[in-house]
């Protein structure tokens, strides 16, 4: 069923008379649509830091003072505003609502997160005696260094399963380097490993390692199954920046992501070679790039290719890790962050990281009407200031038209079923509530359970064009300890909506009560809503014990 509530709480049935779906089993592939594209003016953000002689943040300047250059066209920043950031507190969901969110009441700031991702699926040096130790021994004394301003931060680790959530947003370093002492090698070992030379190697084995390391294009070409694990490989890593990406995408304020990686296993700025791998890839690095973007995400990453004095000899010396290292430099230029590429700078090259997300400028402007061919466009920003420096990304990505399927709407959710963080593209709020009354359990030994799930009316879009139309898709899956689908419930939130009613919906919202049969044993429920219109996702994860 579908109602209006106000406060996420139920007051009266949704629109008498306006047509209304909600039904069970209306899931994002079960009706047969033509295939849509969606194709919006692009709007190009720009965070940008500006800092003095001394790496003091130069606040003050006005619009005037930047110059944005796009290639060789000049573009004028249409928006403009110095941005002030907060640490936000630790616990993420509403304290004045019962059940579980992915918003708290202080989303209206702009807020301030450090995210670090440990990459063991990409770092091959992780392969030698001890590398995992010396690993987290250099990490936990460069957290230990570098976040002691109490920055609330968290910890990811990306394996060969995907992306793992090692421990949430805190700001007790001491914790965070705790779980990072427990990282399971498990996580990231991955069958393809990057050439090593060890000490007692002959020169003719240098030599072979050496020719062996081709360009990843080259990788491509080996034969079909190591393309099939390669691309594996490419999605994997991909997929961990979107899912991120996506978990903090609705909150305002510039982030920082140390990323500590051997290598990527491509280059981000370089869709030509996206497009060679197919169009699946193409897809997923469209919408890797797009989230980055949008949750205005700067990559710090930090090379781990040579921290270990047995392999740095041969492996920084050579062609492998000049790659690799041009592929981590290219993540922090694309973005507007900064490599952390030698090993004694990287606590103060993380540290003012850090320190870039307090204070910046967002300047914005839209590409015209008649410039919007997809690809990728250089950028560069310069300022009117005495001694100032400036770090703003190198350039952007002008995607291709998102294609609006049932298939492609059904992936997205397994996406942010999968994910390890709630997405924040839609705000919601769950919690269980009785049972409607005549509703009775079909299979013996199983009861029901009924739950609210409350979306905020500013997550929901209205297509003025379409008498006000709404059109959300609400998917409810019970998963038991071993990971096992237990029940699901699928509904389709959809309406036309009566001019005097939208004012109404911004401030109230719509929810939904989806009804899952459920047999005794603990479970995560995962709630995801995507909103059909603005291609937004959120995701709530909701655990209970029945009994």
């Amino acid at each position: 069923m579908l109602r209006l509530v106000c406060g996420l709480a139920l007051i009266f049935p949704l629109l008498t008379g306006a047509p209304v779906s909600a039904q069970a089993g209306a899931g994002p592939a079960a009706a047969a649509e033509e295939p849509k594209f969606t194709s919006k003016t692009q709007l190009v953000l720009v965070p940008v830091v500006v800092t003095g002689e001394h790496g003091e943040f130069v606040g003050g300047l006005g619009r005037d003072a930047f110059k944005i250059e796009e290639g060789k066209k000049a573009r004028e920043a249409t928006i403009f505003e110095e941005v002030k950031t907060f640490a936000p507190a630790a616990p993420a969901r509403a304290a004045t609502l019962a059940g579980r969110s992915n918003f708290t009441d202080s989303d209206v700031q702009n807020w301030r997160l450090t995210v670090v991702v440990l990459d063991m699926l990409n770092t091959g040096y992780l392969y030698l005696p001890g590398g995992k130790q010396h690993l987290v021994d250099f990490l936990s004394k460069i957290l230990s260094d570098s976040l002691q301003r109490g920055e609330p931060t968290a910890m990811f680790g990306l394996g060969t399963n995907g992306l793992t959530l090692l421990h949430p947003f805190s700001s007790d370093t001491a914790v965070l380097v705790e779980a990072l002492r427990h990282v399971q090698m498990d996580i990231g070992a991955h069958p393809i490993r990057e050439p090593v030379v060890l000490p007692g190697q002959s020169a003719g084995m240098q030599q072979a390692v050496n020719e062996t390391a081709q360009r990843i294009s080259d990788f491509i070409n080996e034969g079909p199954a190591l393309r099939l694990v390669y691309r594996d490989l490419v999605w994997t890593t991909l997929d961990a920046m979107t899912q991120i990406a996506h978990a903090y995408s609705a909150i305002p304020g510039r982030k920082t992501m140390i990323w500590a990686s051997g290598r990527l296993p491509f280059m981000i700025d370089d869709p030509d070679w996206f497009a060679h791998m197919g169009p699946q890839t193409t897809e997923k690095y469209d919408e890797a790039w797009r989230s980055l973007v949008a949750a205005e995400i700067a990559g710090y990453p930090v090379d781990l290719s040579g921290l270990d004095d047995r392999n740095s000899s041969a492996y920084v010396r050579f062609g492998p890790a000049s790659r690799a290292r041009d592929s981590l430099i290219t993540l922090a230029d694309a973005t507007g962050g900064t490599a952390c590429m030698k090993t004694t700078e990287v606590a103060e090259c993380i540290a003012r990281g850090v320190e870039d997300s307090h204070a910046y400028y967002l300047l914005g402007y839209y590409l015209p009407a008649n410039d919007q061919k997809e690809g990728w466009r250089k950028l560069k920003v310069k300022v009117e200031a005495t001694g100032a420096q400036v770090r703003a990304r190198a350039g952007f990505y002008v995607p291709s038209p998102t294609k609006d399927t049932p298939e492609a709407r059904h992936r997205e959710i397994e996406e942010a079923m999968r994910s390890p963080v709630d997405f924040t593209g839609v705000r919601l709020n769950v919690r269980e509530i009785p049972v409607s009354a005549g509703s009775k359990a079909t299979a013996p030994g199983k009861s029901l359970h009924q739950f609210s799930v409350g979306v905020l009316g500013k997550s929901v879009s209205v297509d003025a064009g379409k008498s006000n139309a709404i059109d959300m898709t609400l998917v409810a899956v019970a998963f038991a300890h071993d990971g096992a689908n237990a029940g699901h419930a699928e509904l389709h939130m959809a309406a036309q909506l009566p001019p005097d009613r939208v004012e109404a919906l911004r401030k109230s919202g719509i929810q939904g009560t989806p009804l899952l049969e459920l047999a005794p044993g603990k479970y995560d429920i995962r709630f995801v809503v995507r909103d059909n219109l603005s291609g937004g996702i959120g995701s709530v994860v909701y655990p209970l014990q029945v009994k």
